[in-house]
C-alpha cells in the first residue's frame, strides 16, 4: 500500500488539498467530510491504482487562530475521556467495596448518588457469572 501525505487549507468556500509529492496532486472540495473520496479519486487518477490501495496521512493548515482553537479542544476532549476512564474505574472500585463490604444495592446508590439500576449493573456478580447466565443456566418449570 502506498501512502500519500496530505496537507489541507482553507480557501474560502473551498478546502484544498495537496498531496505532496504528486504532480496535479490537488483538489477542493465544499465541504471537509467529502475531501477524503476527492483526495483517493484523484490519486487513483494520477497513478492508475485503485482508491482503496493508498494510505492518506493528512495535516492541516489553518490559520493560527483556529489552530489554536481546534488544538485547545482535542486537548479537552483528551483530558475528558481520560477524566471519564477515571471515574468509571473509581465507580467500580467503589461498588466493588461496598458489595463486599455487603452494603445493599439501594444503600450503595444512595452513597454514591448513582440509581440502585447503574450500581446493579457495576456490582460484581457472585459465583463470576452475569444474572442472565444464571438464568439460563436454571432449569425451566413446567406449567
Amino acid at each position: 500500500m502506498t501512502s500519500y501525505a496530505v496537507t489541507v487549507s482553507r480557501e474560502e468556500p473551498w478546502w484544498v488539498a495537496v498531496v505532496a509529492g504528486l504532480p496535479g496532486g490537488a483538489t477542493e472540495s465544499r465541504r471537509l467530510d467529502q475531501l477524503e473520496v476527492e483526495v483517493r479519486d484523484l490519486i487513483a487518477g494520477l497513478t492508475d491504482t485503485r482508491e482503496d490501495e493508498v494510505d492518506l496521512e493528512w495535516s492541516y493548515a489553518l490559520p493560527a487562530t483556529l489552530e489554536r482553537s481546534v488544538r485547545e479542544f482535542v486537548e479537552a476532549r483528551s483530558r475528558r475521556q481520560a477524566a471519564e476512564r477515571d471515574y468509571a474505574a473509581a465507580q467500580e472500585r467503589a461498588v466493588g467495596a461496598l458489595t463486599a463490604a455487603h452494603v445493599s444495592v439501594r444503600d450503595a446508590a444512595e452513597l454514591l448518588g448513582l440509581s440502585y439500576q447503574r450500581v446493579s449493573q457495576i456490582r460484581p456478580r457472585r459465583g463470576g457469572g452475569t444474572n442472565r447466565a444464571k438464568a439460563a443456566s436454571r432449569p425451566a418449570h413446567a406449567n
